[in-house]
């Protein structure tokens, strides 16, 4: 079965469940201690309702028997956790303002580990803390053997202590999809995290749409801030089917790594510190990786690096996507950093790959030697209407840059030359 239809069988679940289920039952939360003691032991048919407050966690620590990304997951690992989420059919919702702040004060926050048919919707979650143990997979929400729907949620401001991340590198992700995780994750905002935006990893699936994804810093490698790591990253043997998004303000864009399966479709990738989309091997892997119809926009390395040395049966293909004003760095002109500066960088690809119908303007070429893609600028505009037309509706993209300079440009151009093109005459066609 392919990825999407799983996903999409996987989400109609949560609304078909309650057939031939015991009744739900309902439990009000208004302090952080009746919080941490609704989830002392595992849920079965449980809807936690928070009211409107801030709810401050105590965490508790641990050794994790298995590693989320590591070469070897195999080892443990010292983490510590906000709240533990465990059993079956286990609802969190706060109002529909987010109006309910939980304070993780841990590296794993709110951590489903073996919730079967769970969901998390309408909280604002922060003040996450990085783990010492760098191994350490810290993210607002940590989604393990468990299949979970994230929605609506506003995820913002899990940094970390600033001498931590600078030695550890990593930081706070937004989301983390572990070993065994079956998520939907649609409709959420997530903002200024040190670390991954939404990162999967390995035996991960999602279904990842709708969502804003914000790292408001661009912050560097070394520098505990907002947007480092990757917007979304899916890497081992993870697969995801990732739609409508909107990255901006990142370290890196979108990427699909090692052994991961995906398609990437129609997200707005813009304002990056290097490339906006990656499908990489890692000298290893076989990845699959269907780009479609997606925007990047204003990158400081390559628009897209595609890094695949090993043939396969269906490899994936980059088409009809639109790529403006990449490569606009001078100090990733270097192939060794990142990619080949130039819009779409293919460093390696097998014959049955596909890069066809993308349209390219006004990117930066490190040489002259490297690929020119880009088309006239009256040309690109009349290529991008049908787009505009689809994208400027929808309500995710209403942030984004590229449609307020591309899109509503077209739109005021469109208007322009209506009001002043000739009116036929009466005894003329129309």
């Amino acid at each position: 079965m392919k990825i999407f239809e799983r996903s999409l069988l996987f989400a109609l679940g949560f609304a078909l469940s309650g057939t031939d289920s015991p009744a739900i039952e309902s439990r009000s939360i208004s302090t952080s201690e009746e919080l941490v003691a609704a989830f002392t032991e595992p849920l079965d048919s449980v809807t936690i309702s928070i009211n409107p407050g801030t709810y401050h966690l105590k965490p508790t620590y641990r050794m994790e028997p298995t590693c989320g990304n590591c070469q070897d997951p195999e080892q443990d690992v010292f983490m510590s956790t906000g709240l533990e989420i465990r059993g079956r059919r286990v609802r969190i919702t706060g109002p529909t303002d987010r109006g309910a702040v939980i304070f993780t004060r841990a590296g794993y926050g709110l951590y489903f580990t073996d919730c079967e048919d769970c969901s998390v919707e309408n909280l604002s979650i922060t003040g996450g803390v990085r783990d010492p143990d760098p191994n350490a997979t810290d993210a607002a929400i940590v989604v393990k053997r468990s299949s979970v729907l994230i929605q609506n949620c506003e995820i913002r401001d899990n940094i970390g202590d600033s001498a931590l991340v600078a030695r550890n590198i990593v930081g706070i992700m937004g989301i983390c999809g572990r070993e065994g995780s079956r998520t939907t994750i649609r409709d959420n905002r997530i903002i200024r995290n040190s670390w991954d935006g939404i990162a999967l990893y390995r035996d991960a699936e999602a279904t990842i749409t709708r969502n804003v994804i914000d790292g408001v810093d661009k912050a560097p490698s070394k520098a505990a801030g907002g947007g480092r790591g990757v917007g979304i990253g899916v890497t081992w043997n993870a697969r995801a089917h990732i739609e409508r998004n909107l990255v901006r303000r990142y370290w890196k864009g979108i990427g699909l790594f090692v052994d991961a399966e995906g398609t990437v479709k129609k997200n707005v990738v813009e304002d990056i510190l290097t490339w906006g989309m990656a499908l990489w091997d890692a000298d290893k892997g076989k990845p699959v990786g269907k780009f479609e119809e997606n925007v990047i926009f204003r990158t400081g390395a390559c628009g897209v690096a595609i890094t695949r040395s090993q043939p396969g049966d269906e490899p994936g293909h980059f088409r009809k996507n639109i790529i403006v004003a990449t490569g606009r760095d001078p100090r990733y002109d270097s192939p060794d950093l990142y990619c080949y500066q130039c819009a779409i960088a293919k460093h390696a690809a097998p014959d049955n790959f596909e890069i066809e119908e993308n349209l390219c303007f006004n990117n930066r070429r490190a040489t002259d030697d490297l690929p020119d893609d880009d088309i006239p600028e009256m040309e690109f505009r009349k290529a991008i209407e049908p787009y505009c037309t689809e994208l400027a509706t929808i309500d995710v993209f209403k942030e984004s840059e590229f449609i307020g300079q591309f899109c509503a440009d077209l739109q005021r151009f469109n208007l322009f030359e209506h009001l002043f093109r000739e009116e036929p005459k009466e005894d003329e066609p129309k």
